[in-house]
């Protein structure tokens, strides 16, 4: 349960540092891992040949809990067009969020790069390299104005999610309030949305690798929220569940409000029940 907001002005920097204690992947970013992964140029010129569908597992690092750039992974990103195809699908992502009701109350501003430093974060953690580094050094050091004014030095992934938690866009009895299940759900099934517009046909082992890695990542939220990665990649490919959600203003009512036991009853029992996905080492074609 996320700490009721505070009530007087100043800045978030606590809530930043004990926020990214909680989680290895957040501690990794904060102090710049790159250098210890492969550099991206050995990493496509190694590449291995690929057929259409092949098995890569995630690579775990650390104490098991923090993922790792691989040759592999990094093939991966090379067989779908590289840093540019990213791109075109966190853009996609990008437009689709803006438009939804839920996803857009974290959404400060829409004139922000987002597209652009979320592919290149995914870019740097499947092929390794400082790309996602070289930008975020780059970035403003001028605090930004949230709700309750409070203020935020936004230059990571840590204080950028701690900023949307903040965003005066949300109603006030919500500010300050961690993603629910329901909320990461809807993030999930706009995303994966978006991959397959961009990528879905072109490479089904990134596809594959991908909602696994998502499902890795989704965990630093929200614990229950991975076991709903597949189904929310499942959303897309039905024409009529995207219908429906346009018709209802771009709201996702079927999900929203739900507790996790009502949720649970949603997807396959052997996907709620699945304690070893994502990290199973098994060829499993197709999420």
């Amino acid at each position: 349960m996320a700490p009721p907001p505070a009530t007087s002005t100043g800045t978030l920097d606590k809530e930043v540092e004990a926020f990214r204690k909680d989680d290895e992947e957040l501690q990794a970013e904060h102090e710049n891992t790159a250098s210890a992964q492969q550099n991206i140029e050995n990493l496509v010129t190694n590449k291995p040949n690929y057929v259409p569908y092949h098995f890569v597992p995630l690579r775990m690092g650390g104490n098991g809990r923090t993922h790792v750039a691989t040759v592999e992974s990094a093939g991966l990103v090379e067989e779908i067009g590289g840093l540019s195809t990213l791109k075109a699908m966190t853009e996609s992502f990008y437009s689709k969020a803006f438009r939804d009701i839920t996803l857009d109350k974290f959404i400060q501003s829409h004139a922000d790069p987002h597209g652009d430093r979320f592919a290149r974060w995914i870019y740097q953690k499947l092929a390794g390299g400082t790309l996602w580094d070289e930008e975020r050094a780059s970035r403003s050091d001028e605090p930004v104005k949230v709700a309750n004014g409070h203020t935020i030095v936004v230059h990571d992934r840590t204080s950028a999610h701690v900023a949307a938690w903040n965003s005066p866009k949300r109603p006030s009895n919500d500010v300050g309030r961690h993603f629910k299940l329901d909320e990461c759900r809807v993030w999930m099934r706009l995303h994966f949305w978006a991959m397959r517009e961009c990528v879905n046909e072109a490479s089904p082992a990134f596809v594959d690798y991908y909602v696994r890695f998502i499902g890795h990542f989704v965990s630093v939220y929200e614990s229950t929220a991975p076991a709903f990665a597949r189904d929310s990649y499942r959303w897309s490919a039905n024409q009529g569940n995207i219908e429906k959600y346009v018709k209802a203003g771009y709201r996702m009512d079927d999900v929203l409000g739900l507790s996790v036991g009502r949720a649970l009853e949603q997807i396959p029992h052997d996907e709620a029940n699945d304690d070893t996905w994502p990290y199973h080492q098994y060829d499993d074609e197709g999420t």
